[in-house]
């Protein structure tokens, strides 16, 4: 099956609507669709935490073995929901490239990243909370009372890996996939 045929296989068991969007960065399109986060690679292969680039134009996912690069410049994305009503985008046609563990090991040099923990410079926190079976992220802001963002029921999520300006933290939903989240409002 065509890696599009699995979002749009995935977004039919979930109960997804999809529309189309088109143009400009990740973070642009998920406003324009109006979802804090976006499903940017669709597999239950993910063996890693993912590994953003050092100027966050690209996120490295190891799928089965292998690194991929996954190019956040100028995404589509289509919308859904996916835990109950959350909104959430999904890449309509991902191009995943593969790249040398090396390349991704020079990335890594300077990324912030934890199993269930980052905290951004300016001290927004993600956390990834073990819930029973199930995994609960929250934000908490300087100064404001921790948010929830949303829970799964059954689905382990791990792996945080912070953007290098701060703004999206990028993970790992098991039962989904690597999924990139806006820390901002």
């Amino acid at each position: 099956m065509p890696y599009t045929d699995g979002i749009r296989a995935v977004a039919f068991l979930l109960g997804l609507s999809l529309q189309a969007s088109h143009g400009g960065s990740l973070v642009n399109e998920m406003r324009r669709l109006g979802v804090r986060s976006a499903l940017i690679v669709a597999s239950e292969a993910v063996d890693e935490s993912p590994v953003w680039s050092p100027t966050g134009d690209a996120i490295a996912a190891n799928i089965e073995g292998q690194w991929k690069s996954i190019d956040l410049r100028n995404p589509k994305l289509v919308k859904g929901k996916w835990h109950g009503d959350e909104p959430i985008g999904a890449l309509e046609s991902p191009s995943l490239i593969t790249i040398s563990e090396a390349e991704v090991r020079n990335w890594a040099k300077t990324r912030i990243a934890g199993p269930r923990e980052v905290v951004a410079k300016d001290g927004t926190k993600a956390q990834l909370l073990s819930e029973e079976l199930g995994t609960r992220l929250v934000i908490t802001r300087h100064g404001t009372a921790p948010e929830t963002l949303w829970t799964t029921s059954l689905e382990n999520c791990h792996g945080l890996a912070l953007s290098p300006d701060g703004q999206q933290v990028a993970y790992v939903c098991e039962l989904n996939g690597v999924i990139v989240t806006n820390l901002g409002q």
